[in-house]
């Protein structure tokens, strides 16, 4: 019978914790990240400029003799 109830309050606590999630991250959408991005449209902020940079927006490195080595390869950024 320990097992039976451990089972059932583990699938209660599931679908609450379903349900809080939905509330919790409806509520950082509507009263945070919203209004944020109001904000910023009424400013006139860029927050992804993807326009000033014809084409990709990779960056080119220009020293590729430095891939060849250990410490080149742990700084790849």
């Amino acid at each position: 019978m320990l097992f039976w109830l451990l089972e059932a309050w583990k699938a209660y606590a599931h679908r609450a914790a379903s349900y809080q999630t939905r509330v919790l991250l409806t509520l950082v959408y509507l009263l945070i990240l919203g209004p944020a991005a109001l904000l910023a449209r009424l400013f006139g902020a860029r927050l992804l400029d993807l326009e000033s940079r014809p084409g990709s927006t990779w960056l080119v490195r220009s020293d590729a003799a430095d891939q060849q080595t250990l410490g080149g390869l742990r700084r790849q950024f």
